[in-house]
């Protein structure tokens, strides 16, 4: 069973603006896909609905074969799905580390553990122990989006999905995240999404879709 599933997805902001016209897809775990389009047409929108952020029109998004509309779409993100921004939404008044446990401090799991998997993920991502300490404002970009996605790693979320993950990034900054999201997909098989206008994440994605005419067709 794919973990993602779009079935005649369709959303429209108003009668003249339809964005998605029937969207069908499958996406599957240890894969990294990248969406891509012009300005305008549905990308970050589609991600808002595979995230729970919003609902369809008609049609349904499945994760795990459930529809997103039966699910309690807080605890979907908590514990299902994780969203990473291209401005990399942290917590300014918290710092790396705290920003990290913070999903697990929602999810009630004690304090002490909290800590210790936050500790074991920013070793995943390669952030430098002395860094945990700091506040987002005092850290560099590509150490901000380390943080953002070691905090989607939290709760053994298997579905990550990245808007823009490199859009502020240096090209150095930005082959390490696409390095990482590689690893995250291929070798701890995780369903990595990324929406991307970046021609280095489409070159090294594993899948790459295309948003054209409200419709998702495979390049």
């Amino acid at each position: 069973m794919p973990i993602l599933e779009l079935k005649d997805v369709r959303y429209s902001y108003s009668p003249e603006k339809v964005v998605l016209r029937g969207v069908n897809c499958v996406f599957e775990c240890g894969t990294l896909y990248a969406l891509v389009g012009k300005s305008g047409a549905g990308k970050s929108t589609l991600l808002s609905l595979m995230a729970g952020l919003d609902l369809p029109e008609s049609g349904q998004v499945l994760f795990e074969g459930t529809p997103t509309g039966d699910m309690d779409l807080d605890e979907y993100r908590r514990r299902k799905a994780a969203v990473i921004y291209q401005d990399f939404a942290l917590f300014p008044m918290l710092t790396a580390l705290e920003n990290i446990e913070y999903p697990m401090e929602l999810c009630h799991v004690d304090a002490k553990e909290a800590r210790q998997q936050a500790l074991a993920l920013a070793r995943r991502v390669s952030l430098p122990e002395e860094l945990l300490d700091r506040y987002p404002t005092h850290i560099s970009g590509g150490e901000q989006q380390r943080v953002a996605i070691a905090r989607g790693l939290t709760m053994d979320r298997r579905l990550l999905l990245a808007d823009e993950p490199t859009g502020n990034l240096d090209s150095e900054n930005s082959d390490n995240i696409i390095d990482l999201l590689l690893k995250l997909a291929h070798d701890e098989n995780r369903c990595v999404i990324v929406v991307t206008h970046d021609l280095s994440v489409m070159d090294r994605a594993d899948v790459v879709y295309r948003i054209n005419d409200g419709l998702l067709e495979r390049r």
